[in-house]
């Protein structure tokens, strides 16, 4: 089971193909049509996770690891780690053995995403695009229903968008997890419309996409998906670095200061009251809990629970990626995660005329500026962060050093 064997012709690998196909596609936008989020998940296993684990089994018997380039390496210590720090932690909830193996389920997506890369990089591309326009679709319903059916407010967080309110459909269960989520995939959609090689039409239906959105993103009131969208979307048009890139850049800084001067009295509440975040207290809780713990960890699995005093309210996660994984698994962690930053990011920096590493670099660097404040984990099941964290992750890692060498698309 070759990455290439007999791409485009034999039935087998159009099979293979197709099936990865299906299984991304309800990866990224299962939330929005399927109304369980078992049934999402069990069906990312069958048609993502399953051909995975036999392309590697595969390779494992035959011993082809060079399928595998060096920037694997450290992601894979990563999620070793993080399963093995399961074993020093109390109190969980979930069995030991249910949170170690969510580690073999990412480098399985993470193969996954390799393997559908390999076979037919532009089907893979075709179902980001599928994905996408799903959001964009659930996006532009859940507006419609909320603000023009339901006639929700408005005025500055008054209300909080974070489903459409039909059923389940579409249904995010919090705002920053919707905001997130939508700010991911309008990352996405921008660098599709700035692709210069798309046409006017195409492009203008991004772009479209794009704002719905961004949109529903404002809507959601997620401060560190609005400061991802405005860091990625700098970031998309450089690295795609077309004329249009350039006049939807001018245009967006003019909405932007529009925008700022009819909202500068909520902005200055945010600063001077909310600063920014709203996270002090459960930081300065993280803080206290840590001594002792630093290296290694409470274990993955250990609650946190922050109590705001005199609030019927607590905190179940640190509410920033960096301070959550060194709660569960320390800073040694957080230097293995660092190390496969650094191995993606150079790696993005050699090949950055690569439609892929335009496309994906983006996307990573909303989902690392969103998670500083918003986010719980990353080490989980298939689900939002998957879209946010790992896709980018695992496109990023899949690109070939070879083939992108002589990339057509400068």
């Amino acid at each position: 089971m070759d990455l290439k064997q007999n791409r485009g012709s034999s039935f087998w690998s159009r099979s293979v193909v197709w099936i990865l196909a299906i299984g991304l596609f309800v990866q990224l936008s299962g939330k929005v049509w399927l109304e369980s989020n078992s049934a999402q998940n069990t069906q990312v296993y069958i048609w993502l996770l399953l051909p995975a684990a036999i392309f590697f089994l595969d390779i494992a018997f035959r011993r082809a690891f060079s399928a595998f380039s060096w920037e694997y390496l450290p992601w894979m210590c990563f999620l070793l780690w993080g399963a093995i720090s399961v074993l020093w932690s109390t109190g969980s909830e979930d069995p030991a053995f249910s949170l170690m193996k969510r580690g073999l389920f990412i480098a399985l997506y993470l193969v996954s995403i390799l393997l559908f890369m390999r076979r037919d990089e532009s089907m893979l591309l075709r179902v980001l695009m599928a994905g996408v326009a799903m959001i964009t679709l659930g996006a532009l319903v859940s507006l419609i229903y909320q603000f023009l059916v339901l006639e929700q407010p408005l005025a500055y967080r008054a209300f909080r968008i974070d489903r459409s309110g039909i059923r389940d459909f579409a249904n995010y269960g919090w705002p920053v997890a919707a905001g997130i989520f939508h700010g991911a995939a309008a990352t996405w959609a921008l660098g599709f419309a700035l692709d210069r090689r798309r046409n006017i039409l195409s492009c203008a239906f991004w772009l479209l996409a794009f704002c719905i959105l961004v949109i529903y993103v404002l809507l959601t009131y997620t401060r560190g998906a609005w400061f991802g969208v405005a860091a990625s979307c700098l970031a998309v048009v450089i690295l795609q670095n077309s004329r249009r890139g350039w006049l939807f850049f001018v245009g967006s800084a003019i909405l932007a200061a529009i925008a700022t001067f009819m909202l500068w009295d909520n902005l200055i509440f945010e600063v001077t009251k909310r600063q920014l975040s709203g996270r002090g207290p459960i930081w300065d809780y993280f803080f206290s809990t840590m001594p002792g713990h630093w290296l290694v960890g409470h274990g993955l699995g250990t609650p946190f629970n922050y109590v705001w005093p005199d609030r019927d309210l607590i905190s179940p996660h640190a509410h920033s990626l960096y301070f959550q994984q060194v709660y569960d698994s320390g800073l040694i962690s957080l230097a293995l995660m660092a190390a496969g930053l650094l191995g993606v990011a150079y790696k993005a920096l050699k090949l950055r005329k690569d439609k892929w590493v335009r496309l994906a670099t983006p996307a990573l660097i909303f989902a690392l500026i969103s998670m500083m404040t918003d986010v719980e984990r990353v080490f989980t099941r298939p689900g939002d962060y998957w879209t946010v964290f790992w896709l980018p992750i695992a496109i990023l890692l899949a690109v070939s050093w070879r083939s992108t060498m002589h990339n057509h698309n400068p």
